[in-house]
């Protein structure tokens, strides 16, 4: 097996009295699409925050690409999360002032990529999610498979090497789940960026090369590539 490109070992992590992870591990393969399954409350988003350095674990450690992100401090978990992570949740969280050209081109602004590079490459991104033409709506306009395709085309602007998903389909009735996952997939199995996604759909999940069960803060089934 070739090496991780992200992998946790006994993390834990409590809100208060609550053990939200309970010294979970893992390990994700480069290029791969891990499914985090569970019921509500079993501290599966919380594992996809953690490894997403979201949030800080109060224990364990987190390596991604053979740097032990958790003990990064703000300023560095914030640039990784710019430069090498991208972010798809369950209702887009796009800017509702923005258009759908500024949406996608904004992460790059951000990294301090030139406004005419910036807007070039959020155009050919628009256009590989099937929104040509869309580029001057806003949010608003957009249906709720639209405001997704937007929301993968903003979170795969970067290339990030790790794209997280929280729910990507929640929002979503089941023909436009369908069509977001198909892709969401086939855009990610293209560039090579491995795909960590948290749902309860088993539909959705189906997507995935691997699906793991977490339960009560802990990995209660699937196959967790433990090393």
């Amino acid at each position: 097996m070739t090496k991780p490109i992200i992998s946790a070992r006994n993390i834990t992590k409590k809100f208060g009295q609550t053990e939200a992870l309970r010294g979970v591990s893992l390990d994700v393969e480069t290029g791969e699409v891990l499914a985090i399954m569970g019921p509500s409350g079993s501290g599966k988003s919380t594992l996809l925050h953690s490894l997403a350095a979201i949030i800080s674990v109060d224990s364990g450690e987190i390596d991604f690409e053979g740097q032990r992100i958790n003990k990064f401090n703000d300023d560095k978990r914030s640039k990784l999360r710019r430069t090498s992570f991208g972010f798809v949740f369950q209702f887009g969280q796009l800017v509702p002032e923005l258009t759908v050209h500024d949406n996608v081109a904004l992460p790059l602004l951000l990294n301090g990529v030139d406004r005419k590079t910036a807007y070039k490459r959020a155009e050919k991104w628009i256009a590989t999610v099937g929104l040509k033409g869309k580029e001057d709506s806003l949010p608003g306009e957009l249906s709720g498979g639209q405001a997704q395709r937007v929301a993968i085309a903003r979170a795969m602007v970067i290339e990030p090497k790790i794209l997280f998903a929280d729910e990507p389909t929640g929002s979503l009735d089941s023909l436009n789940s369908e069509k977001v996952m198909e892709l969401f997939i086939k855009t990610a199995k293209d560039n090579g960026t491995t795909v960590i996604m948290v749902t309860h759909e088993p539909t959705i999940a189906a997507y995935a090369d691997r699906e793991i069960i977490v339960r009560d803060g802990q990995i209660a089934g699937g196959n967790q590539y433990e090393s």
